[in-house]
Order: structure tokens, then sequence, then C-alpha cells
């Protein structure tokens, strides 16, 4: 099975660091974290939510990539760090999926 990588993008807009993650060509921003929000729990839960729809039919891997002068180290290693957190979750989320389904 292919492998579909996704970008996950960290930006600063207004002063605000966000996560995009590119997960519908169309609407490419429709999954933005606002690292910066009290709401960015339940940002994620809803990303986290479209990655297990997606994983049920496709293999995926995400990618973080960082904007072009975003500056702040700190958000650049926590991010790295999750993102590579995230993509080991995904793959033991897939294996138990295949167990319980085959």
């Amino acid at each position: 099975m292919n492998q579909r990588i996704i970008d996950v993008i960290l930006t600063a807009s207004a002063d605000v660091d966000v996560l995009v993650f590119v997960l519908d060509d169309e609407h490419p921003d429709a999954y933005t974290v606002n690292l910066n929000s009290a709401t960015s729990q339940n940002e994620l839960k809803n990303v986290f939510s479209k990655l297990l729809q997606i994983l049920l039919e496709e293999d995926v891997a995400l990618r973080l990539l960082i904007a072009d002068g975003y500056g702040k180290g700190l958000y650049k290693d926590v991010c790295r760090e999750y993102i590579d957190d995230l993509n080991r979750e995904l793959v033991q989320v897939k294996e138990i999926i295949q167990k319980e389904l085959f």
C-alpha cells in the first residue's frame, strides 16, 4: 500500500502561531490548530479524528514544514517532537485497526 504524505506547516499569521494540516487539497487550511489558543486541544482532536478516517483507507505519514522566516525555536522543537510522536501513534493505531478488522 502506498503511503500518503501529509504536510503539516508551522507558521505564524498576525502573531498567532499555527499548525496547518494539509489534509484536503481543495481546502488546504481547513485543519488549522492555533497554538496560542485555549481551544487548541479541541482543534487537535478534530485533526486526529480526520487522520483516523484517512488511515482507514490508506497509510499516512506527517511531514513537518516550517514556513520561511518562522523564528520561534521552541515552537519548532516542540512541533518536530509532536509530529514524530503523532507519526508513531498513527503506525500503532494502523496496526490495531488491521488486527481488529482482519
